[in-house]
């Protein structure tokens, strides 16, 4: 038997064919047959309700200059602009790229994206010393919000 599940179910949901179940007693109607509904998540995704959560790693570079990310959502990569200055932990919102709702195809819910900076962990003694000048550039201009930046 083939069955059609809605678009947007919610996991533990249960469906009911009528008339699909088991012959009745002495030549009745066949009863109903009920299918518990189990919704497996989707690798890097996380769903609550009609949101989708996932998490990127953008570049220290990107997080500090601002620039643009391809994330990726159940319907496909888009690419998403990141603002100078982005810190860690920060939250971007993907309107409409969430699960559809049942029974309204036109309305989505949406991703949210939690941002995390990848801090360089190996580098050049050339690449510290540039990172010790900034450190520098940053404190001389007051602009340190967090009492310098550490190489």
């Amino acid at each position: 038997m083939e069955v059609t599940i809605p678009a947007g179910i919610a996991d533990g949901k249960v469906m009911r064919l009528k008339g699909k179940g088991m012959a009745g007693t002495n030549g009745g109607e066949p009863g109903n047959l009920l299918l518990n509904i189990t919704v497996h998540d989707k690798p890097g995704f996380r769903r609550d309700g009609q949101n989708v959560y996932t998490t990127v790693t953008i570049p220290f570079t990107t997080a500090v200059l601002g620039g643009e990310v391809k994330i990726s959502t159940i319907y496909g990569d888009v690419i998403c602009k990141i603002k100078a200055g982005t810190q860690s932990g920060s939250q971007i919102r993907l309107k409409g790229k969430g699960i559809v709702v049942s029974g309204n195809p036109a309305v989505h819910g949406d991703q949210y994206v939690t941002v995390e900076v990848q801090v360089p962990k190996n580098l050049t003694p050339e690449a510290k010393q540039k990172l010790k000048e900034f450190e520098q550039l940053c404190n001389e201009t007051g602009k340190s919000t967090h009492g310098g930046y550490a190489a």
